[in-house]
């Protein structure tokens, strides 16, 4: 599970203060350092009553379907409820142990201690992302991009995945490709086997984790606002044989659901992709404007290959999904629908509160 017991009991400092600063007045909070019998978190109230937690330290980045498994015969086997603690723990992670019964605490703050008898409910919020690690080779912020490349890749690509099989995918290089897989692993957003290779991709975690560092506006190049005066039904239509340009957004989600199916909300920003957004705007007659009051929104893209010379495209699916969480107006309800879509033909976007196990 760990690296040894002083690992573990080193965890299990870095989260305590966490843990103290969120019981009530009165309330005291100890560990136990049996090296015998693994470790163990106590929470006392004051009129002694007690509830201890055995304590279970995975390995950063070890796979669900292999820590599912221990920490339930772990609960089977020992007379106090589970709590895993960790430097962080993903929120794909923290989904998982709630839907499944089980307390975790980690170095950020992240914190739920949830017990039935005496009833107890304790919750904290940590980071966003994982702590820099600088003896880790993880990549930090998904926004370059290699990042960009090989989540579109690792979303569409059949299992187990290599990581040069990957690079080739994603046409970026096996040392940018194993970085980020290290990040993804650690957010429970993807498993990988003894050999490195992935085995469970959980395509809405790692949509959702490089939405936390890549954003249409401020990802992609040059991004403009616009209004068109003639209404965007118009402004698609004029769009049609124009070259080098890819919908993305609401427009292109729409192209991507099936026949008969009809949009949750309906078209109030228009995003494209194209290498001059400010000749395109022009050609198409529309009108400078703020993001507030825009109705489009032109850029040129991050990857220049979703673009096509043959007329309007549309960027792939995994793209699109980040463009609608982070464009203004943001449609979470847009994206739902589309992954909810795509879970239909590719098993990773199913929702599984973010995890198969």
């Amino acid at each position: 599970m760990g690296n040894g017991s002083d690992r573990e009991t080193r965890v299990v400092e870095q989260v305590l203060p966490r843990i103290r600063a969120l019981v009530p007045l009165g309330w005291t909070v100890q560990a136990g350092p049996a090296r015998t019998a693994g470790q163990y978190v106590t929470l006392r109230a004051p009129n002694g009553s007690t509830v201890g937690f055995t304590v279970v330290a995975p390995r950063t980045g070890m796979p669900t379907h292999l820590l599912l498994p221990v920490l339930r015969e772990t609960a089977r086997a020992s007379d106090r409820p589970v709590l895993v603690v960790a430097n962080y723990i993903g929120a794909t992670l923290r989904d998982l142990l709630a839907a499944e019964g089980f307390s975790f605490a980690d170095a950020t703050g992240w914190v739920r201690l949830a017990v039935d008898n005496p009833l107890i409910l304790l919750t904290g919020r940590g980071a966003d992302r994982a702590p820099r690690d600088r003896t880790s080779s993880a990549v930090t912020r998904l926004n370059g991009i290699a990042a960009n490349r090989t989540i579109r890749a690792l979303t569409t690509s059949d299992l187990p995945l290599g990581v040069r099989a990957l690079a080739a995918a994603a046409q970026v290089s096996p040392g940018s490709v194993s970085k980020l897989l290290v990040t993804l692993a650690t957010e429970g957003a993807v498993d990988r086997d003894d050999t490195g290779r992935v085995t469970a991709v959980r395509a809405r975690a790692v949509v959702r984790r490089w939405v936390a560092d890549y954003g249409f506006t401020t990802s992609n190049r040059g991004a403009e606002f616009f209004i068109a005066p003639r209404g965007l039904s118009r402004t698609l239509q004029r769009l049609t044989s124009t070259p080098l340009v890819a919908l993305t957004g609401s427009a292109a989600a729409r192209t991507l659901l099936p026949d008969g199916v009809v949009p949750v909300v309906p078209l109030t920003l228009l995003a494209v992709y194209t290498p001059t957004p400010t000749s395109l705007a022009a050609d198409l007659g529309l009108i400078p404007a703020t993001a507030s009051t825009a109705n489009v929104v032109i850029a040129a893209p991050q990857d220049p290959d979703i673009l096509s010379d043959d007329g309007v495209s549309v960027a792939p699916a995994t793209l699109v999904l980040a463009d609608l969480l982070t464009l203004p107006g943001r449609s979470d309800a847009e994206a739902e629908q589309l992954m909810n879509t795509l879970s239909v033909t590719n098993r990773s976007w199913e929702d599984t509160n973010g995890l198969r196990a």
